[in-house]
């Protein structure tokens, strides 16, 4: 069975405007890009609780982020 983290960070000003998967990579800095991508793409990342299933998306500012 595979093991199941949750992790949680706030946007950074710098961040405004970048897009999601570039964003969650610089936050979590021990998962590659790719990887941060697949798990978007797998629903598995939600912003403000609402999950975002497109890498592309920009941030606005703020948001919280999980992974679950």
């Amino acid at each position: 069975m595979a093991q199941q983290i949750e992790l949680t960070a706030t946007v950074n000003d710098s961040q405004l405007g970048q897009r999601l998967d570039q964003a969650l990579a610089e936050l979590f800095s021990d998962y590659s890009r790719s990887r941060i991508k697949e798990w978007i793409l797998a629903g598995r990342v939600s912003v403000d609780g609402v999950v975002v299933d497109k890498p592309r998306n920009k941030l606005m500012g703020g948001e919280d982020r999980y992974r679950g």
